[in-house]
């Protein structure tokens, strides 16, 4: 008899929870924890996040939502602003231009910066036209740019 009632519960899908849309700031706040975690420790592309977040936890979020918060929560530490790099690249002129060159080392929001994406940075910078050799580069506060002659 009891097979008789599960039969018509069994019709539906226990996939058919709801997508949860986050429609204010405090929506976010039951997954802080791991989208922190997603996003920062393991490394996870934004778009991975949005994805695991679907489907693991049903919470549906547009990418500008998850930017937003991400800022709001101070993990939009990833990746290097232009400005940083700047920074970055106006010191490591300076320490080089010392007699010995100092050899230079960066570590931004915990991480080291790999000296080959300084490089890269200032390769396509040169490119763009943002940096010249000659020119010096300069920084106010976190804000960094190029003085033209």
């Amino acid at each position: 008899m009891d097979e008789y009632y599960d039969y018509g519960q069994s019709s539906q899908q226990p996939d058919s929870v709801p997508m949860y849309r986050p429609s204010k700031p405090e929506d976010w706040e039951p997954h802080r924890e791991t989208i922190a975690h997603l996003y920062n420790t393991m490394n996870m592309k934004l778009k991975d996040v949005m994805s695991e977040m679907q489907v693991t936890y049903n919470f549906k979020a547009t990418e500008k939502q998850y930017k937003t918060q991400l800022k709001r929560w101070n993990l939009d530490t990833k990746y290097i602003k232009g400005s940083e790099y700047m920074f970055m690249i106006k010191t490591m002129r300076e320490r080089q231009s010392e007699n010995p060159p100092k050899e230079t080392r960066f570590i931004l929001r915990g991480r080291v910066v790999d000296p080959k994406d300084i490089a890269r940075f200032e390769k396509r910078a040169q490119k763009k036209g943002i940096i010249k050799e000659g020119n010096p580069i300069e920084c106010d506060g976190e804000l960094c740019q190029v003085e033209n002659p």
